[in-house]
């Protein structure tokens, strides 16, 4: 129709030049009709319409995806909550960036981790929470950690693995579980040999994380008015801290696990992240099939073809 309709303008134009006839002086003033511009009008109104009735018939794209289906696993982060981990090296200190990531991680946790647990750690080592997909409740736990007032002293790294495996054994699901240990290195325990041996025993592996600068930072204190002054010894003398990874290294070179170390905090949730996929197990592969709707692309193509048609007429 579109070209019938063409035809027809096309043989009224050459009718109309016949009769009126233009002098050769006056032919630069007179728009005149050329091939180029007369099949730039039908390609365009041809395109205008195609594309118009395409966009009717609502058309739409079959795709099809293949996602990787791993196996279900817990995370059990062990996470340091001595008196060092209050440091500033690490902005705004090690302990707050350390909560501040790991809240991160779990906002935007993969979905083949499960569960999670939490166990918290200094001198002495307590379960937080129990494995459990309520993550707010988790969170609850790091918010109270993090504004408890306490300064806790002595770091049993050992502690923390025996509490851990104990939130393992007491799961009744048997699926894997991913231990993460989360420090600034210091331990002043005797326990962690006799914990490593049982892990590998078992088969688990551990997986470390070391936080803080190379520097040799005073461990601050909490007073009851809120200000933080240097934590100091029995001879007055300010205590200080400084990173030390050769115990979380030689947990996760002697279990199969994984070290990262960071320096500044802010690729904790990375270090996760990467704990995370390299325990991961694929498990086989999940298609799915989506259908996604092409009118909108068919309405912008008839848009721009109607542009160019009225810059030609």
């Amino acid at each position: 129709m579109l070209a019938a309709c063409w035809t027809l303008r096309y043989l009224y134009l050459l009718r109309q030049r016949r009769r009126a006839a233009l002098p050769p002086r006056f032919r630069p003033l007179s728009r005149r009709s050329t091939w180029a511009r007369e099949a730039a009008i039908i390609v365009l109104s041809i395109a205008a319409g195609g594309s118009l009735v395409f966009a009717l018939v609502r058309p739409q794209a079959r795709l099809t995806t293949t996602l990787p289906q791993f196996e279900r696993e817990d995370l059990v982060i062990m996470l340091d909550r001595s008196a060092s981990m209050r440091a500033h090296d690490v902005s705004p200190s090690r302990f707050a960036r350390a909560t501040g990531e790991i809240r991160t991680f779990l906002r935007n946790k993969p979905e083949n981790i499960d569960r999670v647990g939490l166990v918290g750690f200094a001198g002495t080592s307590v379960i937080l929470s129990y494995l459990t997909r309520d993550l707010d409740a988790v969170a609850f736990y790091l918010d109270w950690i993090e504004n408890d007032p306490q300064t806790l002293l002595g770091t049993n790294i050992g502690a923390a693995l025996k509490n851990a495996l104990d939130v393992a054994r007491k799961d009744d699901r048997k699926t894997r579980k991913i231990f993460v240990l989360l420090s600034d290195g210091e331990d002043y325990g005797g326990e962690v040999s006799r914990q490593l041996a049982v892990y590998r025993q078992e088969g688990h592996h551990i997986n470390s994380i070391g936080i803080g600068s190379d520097q040799e930072v005073p461990v601050p204190e909490l007073q009851p008015d809120g200000r933080e002054l240097p934590l100091r010894d029995e001879g007055g003398r300010i205590v200080r801290t400084k990173f030390e990874e050769s115990t979380l290294r030689d947990l996760a070179s002697a279990s199969g696990g994984r070290y990262v170390r960071s320096r500044t905090g802010g690729d904790l949730t990375r270090a996760l992240q990467e704990i995370e996929q390299g325990e991961r197990r694929l498990v086989g592969w999940r298609t799915t099939t989506e259908f996604r709707d092409l009118y909108p692309w068919a309405l912008a193509a008839a848009a721009l073809a109607m542009a160019g048609l009225w810059l030609c007429l």
